[in-house]
């Protein structure tokens, strides 16, 4: 079955608004996804399919009182409509018994904005042979995934968005039968062999090199080359506790000392909220537009914050389109001086970071966290590389790794695309090179 789904959209959006009854206000966020997927592992397919789904989320405002609901549509538009007429029912049913919200804010923008970012992308039937084939002789397992996103957004005030884009995502990792891997992603929104033959190329050449005695280091500081599938796990940091208006105003921010300028990133580091990327849509589930290009540190210092609506009516000041949540989207980070082909020779002695997991908060105030290494993390001497390490625990400060300590970023950069597929595919990713720290301490 093939949805139209900007149609669609427009006949919920249409139907909706034009049923609000005296002093209720609405807005709309549509979801929907036509992808295809494999699972494999020792470069066998297991599972495959295609997976085809709607959904939209309906938030209702009356007499400072709100109600969100979520539905799972089925493309039935008789049986939609008559969903999307007992949610409202209920929602009106339901909303006289809740709390007031002193700082409820109804989205009065009116902006409308469509984007299209269309793919080229592999033939279904062909996705086996064309991933699995030139990955022959290594142990290669993960999750492909291709296919068709959209998001939309409107509200009672008169927004309209509109954004759909064809992406592709590999993520694998290679394993040895001594239970080392290689973990790395491929992804983008063209498909070209070539380019996937070279990252397979560079897969193998780091595979052999797993293949030799572990490295027991023992705790300490050792000098770093963290590479952009690592530095992806530290971008959420920005978010949790990160550099929302409303955990700063209420202390809850790990980057308090950032803003009354107690501490600072390195003069060399600078985060932009860039929707030029292209993998997520510059407007919020309430349907307010972000700008397109938001600094957020630049040379070091914060220079803006990430607002949504209800916190800028909390405080008095102005929005800047964000989600609820106050989420960083569509992160860049500044390329530096350092070229990637260089990287072994200007980390001299030390570690080469491919992957980071498990990582937390070990001291919010300090903006602080820890993690572990994973996979093919290698010791390097003289800028030749030895073998891999023993798996061990980090602990730094952002302050450290992107500030004092921080030597350089790589002048390339790689786009990151977000890998979550729990309920849906998700938009998203971020743009990042590598970074050299003349320091990373470990503890275990």
């Amino acid at each position: 079955m093939k949805i139209d789904n900007k149609a669609r959209f427009d006949a919920l959006t249409h139907r909706i608004l034009n049923e609000l009854q005296q002093g209720e206000y609405a807005a709309l966020a549509y979801y929907g996804e036509n992808s295809d997927f494999m699972r494999f592992n020792n470069c066998k397919v297991r599972q495959s399919g295609t997976v085809l789904q709607t959904e939209l989320t309906i938030k209702l405002w009356k007499d400072k009182k709100s109600h969100t609901t979520q539905l799972g549509l089925s493309g039935n538009f008789a049986k939609d409509d008559e969903l999307v007429s007992e949610a409202l029912s209920s929602a009106r049913a339901l909303l006289p018994l809740l709390p007031d919200d002193p700082y409820q804010a109804i989205p009065d923008g009116s902006s409308v904005s469509e984007a299209s970012y269309k793919g080229s992308l592999l033939d279904s039937k062909d996705i086996p042979s064309r991933i699995l084939e030139p990955a022959k002789g290594l142990d290669f397992t993960g999750l492909y995934s291709q296919g068709y996103l959209c998001r939309a957004a409107a509200n009672s005030s008169g927004a309209r968005h509109w954004f759909e884009t064809e992406t592709f995502l590999l993520d694998y990792s290679a394993w040895l039968p001594n239970g080392r891997a290689v973990k790395s992603s491929f992804a983008g929104r063209e498909w070209q062999d070539s380019l996937y033959k070279d990252k397979l190329d560079s897969t193998k050449k780091a595979v052999a090199k797993l293949d030799a005695e572990e490295i027991v280091l023992k705790p300490g500081s050792y000098r770093a080359f963290i590479c952009a599938d690592a530095l992806v796990e530290v971008t959420d940091f920005f978010s949790w506790y990160g550099l929302g208006e409303r955990g700063l105003r209420q202390g809850e921010s790990a980057f308090l000392a950032l803003q009354e300028k107690r501490e600072a990133f390195s003069p060399k580091f600078s985060l932009t909220q860039d929707f030029g990327l292209g993998v997520q849509p510059r407007f919020n589930e309430n349907g307010e537009l972000a700008p397109e290009r938001l600094d957020l540190i630049s040379s070091g210092k914060l220079v803006n914050t990430i607002v949504s609506s209800r916190t800028a009516k909390q405080y008095n000041i102005e929005a800047n389109g964000a989600t609820e949540g106050e989420d960083v989207r569509s992160l860049a980070i500044a390329a530096g001086n350092l070229a990637e082909a260089d990287a072994l020779a200007a980390l001299g002695s030390g570690v080469y970071v491919s992957n980071f997991h498990y990582l937390n908060w070990s001291d919010v105030q300090a903006a602080r966290i820890t993690g572990m290494t994973r996979f093919s993390c290698l010791w390097v001497e003289n800028g030749k590389i030895v073998g891999p390490i023993k798996d061990m625990r980090w602990d730094e400060s952002l302050y450290n790794m992107l500030g004092t300590k921080l030597v350089d970023l790589t002048k390339e950069r790689q786009l990151i695309v977000d890998s979550m597929t729990y309920e849906r595919r998700e938009v998203g990713g971020c743009l990042l090179p590598g970074i050299l720290v003349d320091g990373l301490s470990f503890t275990l």
